[in-house]
């Protein structure tokens, strides 16, 4: 009976197929797409030239739908390998823009002779190219998340490449004052990346961003970096214990298998624990710190006065940002001591994302420093000693 099915089937290609080249030139592999998935073969090639055969069919000399494009196969697979030579990968998938032309001549024979469920011209072409591909680099297609995606435009004869970004997280530690944590834009694309910046988005590396970015650069051969800090710091800040947190998002790197040590010496930086991760969370990240501050007060401060600071444990600490939105946020433990009449050091443990300056100062939150002592204080330097992050 299914052998029966089978016979019938290739009548009804058999009488379709000469209705098709009756009125049209085509090449073996479009007309064998044409019919492919109704049979149990796996190339449209094959199919087509069996067809052509069994209904007395000449080779044609130009296709009607895409001027004999499959016959250059051989041509833009080179162009794919030429272009992916740079790049470390094991899966990869292949994009391409056609010529708007073919794909109407091939909407219109599927529409016209009713021919359903059947691949387009530019899937036909894409999955013919990835099978060569494939097959020349022992590599494999993945549909889903590739490292990398080649893109062939068949207007302009190019070929591009993209390979998947590679997502980081790591800290940091910085054990002398004086470098900031972010670097300046280049001031040309504003951090989207020129032929001034070398595509990088940033154009000098003094700062502990640029120092990092410098790293990746290096050893992963990528465009560009963008971070995710958590939290921040002064120039003249120090930040020690684990180090600070960050993500960073490598775009289109060309090295991706690149062993990460534990520990990266970086001048007045080092990286520590850096790794591969899937992806970087979703929103805010919240975390806590351990800072040590040295405050200096407009008027001299007793011992006594000093206590009250315990006050701010455990309160909600109101704090209204640039959009005049507000947050709270809490210290969990603090600890001082006195230094003479108008100095003194405090260590908290707080949430992430307090301000320290203005919680010293007052500037916009509420209770402050300067504000429970009842004299004005000032930040002269503050130190990073722990991050958490929370769980």
């Amino acid at each position: 009976m299914q052998k029966y099915s089978m016979l019938e089937e290739y009548d009804k290609i058999t009488l379709l197929s000469k209705s098709i080249l009756k009125e049209y030139d085509l090449c073996d592999n479009c007309l064998g797409r044409f019919f492919i998935s109704s049979t149990n073969l796996s190339s449209g090639k094959i199919l087509g030239n069996k067809i052509r055969k069994s209904v007395n069919s000449r080779v044609v000399t130009k296709c009607y739908i895409c001027k004999n494009l499959f016959s250059n196969m051989v041509h833009y697979t080179k162009m794919i390998h030429d272009v992916s030579i740079e790049y470390e990968f094991s899966t990869f998938v292949v994009g391409a823009i056609l010529k708007q032309s073919i794909i109407e001549r091939d909407d219109k024979l599927r529409s016209k002779f009713h021919l359903r469920g059947v691949d387009g011209i530019k899937t036909a072409v894409t999955k013919e190219l990835g099978i060569k591909f494939a097959r020349k680099t022992k590599t494999r297609i993945d549909h889903l998340s590739p490292d990398i995606t080649f893109t062939i435009n068949f207007r302009s004869g190019r070929c591009n490449v993209k390979s998947r970004s590679i997502f980081l997280y790591g800290r940091y530690s910085k054990g002398k004052r004086g470098l900031p944590q972010k670097e300046e834009s280049c001031q040309d694309c504003k951090g989207k990346g020129c032929i001034f910046c070398n595509n990088h988005g940033i154009v000098s590396f003094d700062s502990i961003e640029g120092k990092i970015a410098q790293f990746l650069y290096e050893k992963f051969e990528t465009d560009q970096v963008k971070f995710t800090w958590i939290g921040g710091e002064d120039r003249a800040s120090l930040v020690v214990g684990n180090g600070r947190p960050f993500f960073a998002k490598l775009l289109s790197p060309k090295k991706r298998n690149v062993r990460l040590a534990k520990k990266s010496h970086l001048g007045e930086i080092m990286i520590l624990g850096l790794r591969k991760i899937d992806h970087i969370p979703d929103g805010s990240i919240h975390f806590k710190s351990k800072v040590k501050l040295l405050v200096a007060t407009k008027n001299k401060i007793s011992s006594k006065k000093l206590k009250k600071l315990k006050k701010l444990v455990a309160i909600p600490i109101e704090i209204t940002d640039s959009n005049n939105k507000q947050h709270e946020k809490t210290i969990h433990r603090l600890n001082y001591k006195k230094n003479s009449s108008q100095s003194f050091t405090i260590e908290i443990e707080a949430d992430g994302g307090i301000p320290v300056k203005r919680f010293v100062d007052g500037s916009k939150i509420i209770p402050s420093i300067s504000n429970l002592l009842g004299t004005q204080c000032y930040c002269k330097k503050f130190d990073i000693n722990q991050i958490y992050l929370s769980k």
